[in-house]
């Protein structure tokens, strides 16, 4: 089985990055407005301290684009957050049509997980908002560990909040 790999996000992936937002599946549930070469590099290149964005990639071929952040308590999502320890949000996408329904969804996730409570020992949990209609995505998230902890409606989408608890990993 190929490995998945988690490349930071760079000036040479905002083509890739661009073209996977463009695709009607991926604007079916992650439609942020951004049409253009520079609106996707204002929103999605900016340095921010309490996030990171990855290409993901299986057996070295890009397969869409995974972004963390940080949930502190005062976040949105902060009342959902682990007693202990850190709790960061994940948001992804599979950048091709032909990808989706492979299985790659709980496969990147899962490998994500190790991967980010390898960098960050102090991880408790990891959440997860997929809108209510997107049923594939959150069955991908529940075979990736995930159990449904909340809703949150923000309109015109009603969100499942979903958690993945590492204390055991």
């Amino acid at each position: 089985m190929s490995a998945v790999g988690f490349t930071p996000l760079a000036p040479e992936h905002l083509e890739l990055l661009h073209g996977w937002l463009q695709q009607p599946h991926v604007r079916a549930f992650w439609d942020d407005g951004h049409r253009t070469l520079e609106q996707v590099q204002q929103h999605y290149f900016e340095p921010d301290p309490d996030a990171v964005s990855f290409v993901f990639t299986l057996a070295g071929h890009p397969l869409g684009y995974l972004q963390a952040y940080r949930v502190d308590p005062e976040s949105e999502y902060g009342p959902w957050r682990s007693p202990e320890g850190e709790t960061w949000g994940i948001d992804l996408l599979l950048g091709a049509a032909a990808d989706t329904g492979q299985g790659y969804g709980p496969r990147v996730i899962a490998a994500f997980l190790v991967f980010w409570k390898s960098a960050r020992p102090e991880l408790r949990r990891v959440l997860i908002d997929p809108d209510s209609r997107n049923i594939r995505a959150i069955g991908a998230y529940r075979k990736a560990g995930f159990s449904r902890v909340g809703v949150v409606s923000r309109p015109p989408a009603t969100l499942q909040l979903l958690a993945a608890d590492l204390s055991g990993m």
